[in-house]
């Protein structure tokens, strides 16, 4: 239950920030070239720190989430037969 009300107050973040940066683009707002690169960068970082924020519970708590990374046991074999190629190159 906790994971889904802070799913849900992310979204709304997220979503608040695009709509605020949305009405920068339109209303001429004072100090608009000020506050517009701010909030146009913030819609690219945000979604990404939230998703390593998740990154990091999973991480520490060892639980899988959506943010988790797997490498399946076949990945992982191409990956140690390309290593070991470029070693012996």
């Amino acid at each position: 239950m906790l994971k889904r009300i802070f799913a849900v107050i992310g979204l709304i973040v997220i979503l608040s920030w695009i709509i605020a940066t949305l009405a920068l683009a339109v209303f001429p707002i004072p100090m608009k070239s000020i506050l517009f690169p701010i909030f146009a960068a913030g819609c690219v970082l945000l979604p990404i720190l939230l998703w390593l924020l998740l990154w990091m519970i999973s991480v520490v708590t060892g639980k899988k989430n959506i943010a988790t990374l797997e490498v399946n046991k076949e990945d992982e074999e191409i990956l140690s037969k390309t290593s070991t190629e470029d070693a012996n190159s």
